[in-house]
């Protein structure tokens, strides 16, 4: 596709920023599966790399002919450069069922309905839990600029269906390789460049940041609401997570009561992940509580949502008298997604939403920002607790805490 000249033409349109790492393709069992959902067989494999190279074939025809261009979708190579519309369907695929049953192991963004394969270079917006930035972005601008960092190796379709786990990736040269669920483990040990929000919102790297850099605590703030001061690391008005316009610059800051519960508002303390551009911590110990309590109550959310019931991260609880207490933070237990569908209430078993708001990046797709409060409930209310711990888990969600109060 003229890799020399037109690939690197449009690539000078994307920001040069890192790589990312973020899962383009997401594996889910079908609604009425196959026998097998993958195959193991070599000739399988070759016959599929041989319909992949006909698909290179006919892309580099599209793109002389429409100006350097990528189609909008799989389907639109046929049939003019692609007489037969089944080469777009893997041949396994083709031999088992239909590919309606197929395409819920493939996540498509163009939505294609005549393919079985993952075409990564359509037009339309990333998907929310994906890219929470403004403006909204392509998965196609985020291909080219993942091109313009490793060149064009970037794959333009992918197959999933050659071994558990194993992809067939057709990359943006014609070259053809197997590689996991992240074909950028396949090209750099960059971990750092691998990141969706340096690549597309070229965050700038966070300050250090000093009690001076939020409000002043109330001076009449009773010491059951936690003086957090000394432990933020983001600001209520900074887009902290890397994505442009995303943010919680209209909550309420200071002492605020909500839900019945008053909490003094002025940070965040953000916990560290893969999927943030920024650096944050992947703990933080020391939290100065410091009294006898019956219960405390956690202002709180997390970013992302994949799977219910996993692990998010935990509060420790550091009593004086040496003994731990560990509150396990479970995705719609006790914690949530800050953005959800403004049609839909939060489901959470364990805690509730008391925020609801808007930012830029929650408007531009069509979602609402939210925060929940939990409630743990002290099995030792007669031992003071000395301070206590927040600690991430090694999982895509990533937990951040705004307010905490005991009573």
């Amino acid at each position: 596709m003229r890799p020399n000249s037109g690939v690197a033409r449009l690539g000078r349109q994307v920001p040069a920023a890192g790589l990312l790492l973020v899962v383009f393709s997401c594996l889910a069992a079908p609604e009425n599966p196959p026998t097998a959902r993958y195959s193991t067989n070599a000739a399988d494999r070759a016959e599929c790399e041989r319909q992949l190279n006909r698909i290179y074939g006919a892309l580099q025809a599209y793109w002389f002919q429409h100006d350097d261009q990528y189609p909008a979708k799989l389907s639109d190579l046929s049939p003019q450069f692609l007489y037969d519309a089944q080469m777009l369907i893997c041949p396994f695929v083709r031999t088992r069922s239909g590919v309606r049953a197929w395409r819920t192991q493939a996540h498509d963004f163009s939505q294609d309905g005549a393919t079985s394969y993952s075409y990564e270079f359509g037009p339309e917006p990333l998907e929310f839990n994906l890219w929470r930035g403004v403006p909204r972005r392509t998965s196609r601008e985020l291909k080219l600029a993942a091109a313009k960092q490793v060149g064009l190796v970037v794959p333009v379709v992918r197959c999933p269906y050659h071994g558990r786990g194993s992809w067939l990736n057709l990359a943006m040269n014609g070259q053809i390789y197997a590689s996991g669920l992240y074909w950028e483990k396949n090209v750099t040990n960059d971990v750092d460049a691998l990141e969706l929000g340096a690549l597309l919102g070229n965050p700038q790297p966070l300050p250090t940041l000093s009690p001076a850099a939020f409000p002043a605590r109330d001076r009449h703030a009773e010491a059951q609401l936690l003086d957090l001061t000394g432990f933020y690391n983001a600001t209520l008005t900074n887009s902290w997570q890397g994505f442009p316009g995303n943010h919680l610059g209209r909550l309420p800051s200071g002492v605020q009561t909500l839900d019945g519960v008053r909490f003094d508002i002025r940070g965040v303390i953000q916990l560290g992940a893969i999927e943030l551009p920024n650096k944050f911590p992947k703990r933080v110990d020391g939290i100065p509580v410091a009294q006898k309590c019956r219960r405390i109550h956690f202002l709180h959310a997390a970013s992302y949502l994949y799977r219910t019931n996993t692990l998010d991260g935990l509060y420790v609880i550091h009593y004086t008298d040496g003994r731990e207490q560990q509150i396990p933070l479970l995705h719609g237990q006790e914690i949530a997604d800050w953005w959800r569908d403004p049609k839909r209430a939060t489901r959470t078993t364990k805690a509730k939403e008391v925020w609801s708001g808007l930012n830029e990046a929650a408007e531009a797709y069509g979602k609402v920002l939210c925060l929940h409060r939990f409630t743990w409930d002290n099995p030792r209310k007669e031992t003071p607790i000395a301070t206590l711990s927040f600690v991430s888990a090694p999982v895509a969600h990533t937990p951040f805490v705004v307010a905490i109060t005991v009573e």
